[in-house]
């Protein structure tokens, strides 16, 4: 199969037909999945983790873990859905091994959160850096829960239903997690006004 194929195939096949290739003995179909969500379960682990060679290392461990178990997805929930859990578990078992608690980092975003209403102008430039740095420490002093929900809402886009298949809670509790996350950043940020409510 050339490499454009490959990437054709990677663009336009669903996740369901991959997985359904794959647990008929395609070897090619999770080649296809890692191409496909490499990228973001790294970005997932870095964020929760807040270090990009442990974010590596975790990322490759969930990979290899989906592969040994992919055969026995019950596809009661999504793919992505399945893989983002297998990332946090791992990221959530590695944090208590170390005893630590480390903070998210958005330096890996380009774009700005739901907090900035409008794009600077020339001259807002040194005030939308700060307000910029304002967001990410705030960020950074949430609880590690809040923190995660918040992200996975916000910077992944994901509904509170598949955070909560994630994170192996209720739906209620990420809910919860995501409320008093917002009005710990509104409250942390209110010294920049209202323009940076959710």
């Amino acid at each position: 199969m050339s490499a454009e194929h490959i990437r054709s195939d990677r663009e336009t096949i669903s996740d369901s037909e991959l997985v359904r290739r794959f647990k008929e003995g395609n070897e090619g179909a999770f080649t296809l999945i890692v191409g496909r969500y490499q990228q973001r379960l790294m970005q997932v682990a870095r964020t929760v983790l807040g270090d990009g060679d442990d974010a590596m290392d975790i990322s490759q461990e969930a990979f290899v873990k989906a592969y040994f178990h992919l055969k026995t997805f019950r596809e009661d929930s999504s793919l992505y859905t399945w893989l983002y859990r297998i990332v946090y578990n791992l990221c959530i078992s590695h944090l208590r091994r170390k005893k630590i608690v480390s903070f998210l980092s958005f330096d890996y975003h380009d774009e700005t959160t739901a907090f900035d209403s409008k794009e600077p102008g020339p001259g807002d430039v040194c005030e939308h850096r700060e307000i910029m740095s304002a967001i990410n420490a705030a960020v950074d002093r949430l609880p590690l829960k809040q923190r995660t929900v918040f992200v996975f809402r916000q910077m992944e886009g994901l509904t509170h239903g598949e955070i909560a298949k994630i994170m192996g809670v209720t739906e209620g509790a990420v809910k919860a997690s995501y409320f008093h996350a917002v009005k710990k950043l509104q409250t942390m940020l209110k010294r920049y006004g209202d323009d940076y409510e959710l």
